[in-house]
């Protein structure tokens, strides 16, 4: 007895023609079975042509946990660079980078101006408002000053005034008397970052206040 196309399971071809051999199914069930596949086939290229078609437009874009829009890029790993620390404000740029997706720098970044890495620079931009943004943004910054008593006290109290976290703090002075602070502290954007800037700078004694680049 004959069995309908349905209740056949083939995990190769070679099984298929296997059951033609042995009188398995009939010539109709195996243009069947072929149209099956070749449908499968059409719509994975369809699939693959909207892919290329959705990077190729301009009012495509995809929103990262970072805060950051790439456009046509989904499923692809985006994250925010250590060395430079890009915040929202800043200029930016996208860097591929191998094997680890899409790293956003600032576009002063010196790490990322080699001749070589030209082609490998893609256009990234701040998400205007996105719920997917992050509330706040690491900064490495480092303060310079005259060392004397209280001098790092200070300088912490200002920051805790503004009511921004600070992850780390960590301070030294030379036998010129020249203390450097470098503190991580944890933003919202460009205009948050100056407005700290400020207020360490009012602090008697301060020379600098500089972002850091690793």
């Amino acid at each position: 007895m004959q069995r309908t196309i349905d209740k056949f399971s083939f995990t190769s071809e070679e099984d298929m023609y296997a059951a033609i051999g042995s009188n398995g199914i009939t010539a109709q069930q195996v243009v069947n079975r072929l149209a099956e596949k070749i449908r499968k086939e059409r719509d994975h290229q369809e699939t693959i042509d909207k892919i290329v078609s959705d990077m190729k437009s301009p009012q495509q874009v995809r929103t990262t946990e970072s805060g950051v829009i790439v456009r046509g890029l989904e499923n692809l790993l985006i994250r925010l660079s250590r060395c430079c620390n890009p915040i929202p404000g800043d200029g930016i740029v996208g860097f591929i980078t191998k094997g680890r997706g899409v790293s956003v720098h600032r576009s002063d970044c010196p790490n990322i101006h080699t001749e070589e890495d030209t082609d490998r620079l893609i256009d990234v931009e701040w998400a205007v408002d996105s719920s997917e943004a992050r509330k706040d943004f690491q900064v490495d910054i480092e303060i310079s000053a005259f060392d004397r008593q209280g001098l790092l006290n200070e300088v912490m109290m200002v920051v805790a005034d503004t009511k921004t976290p600070m992850v780390a703090v960590s301070g030294k002075a030379d036998k010129e008397k020249i203390a450097k602070i470098n503190m991580t502290i944890k933003i919202t954007d460009v205009t948050h970052l100056h407005r700290i800037v400020d207020r360490i700078k009012q602090i008697r004694d301060i020379f600098s206040v500089e972002r850091i680049i690793h």
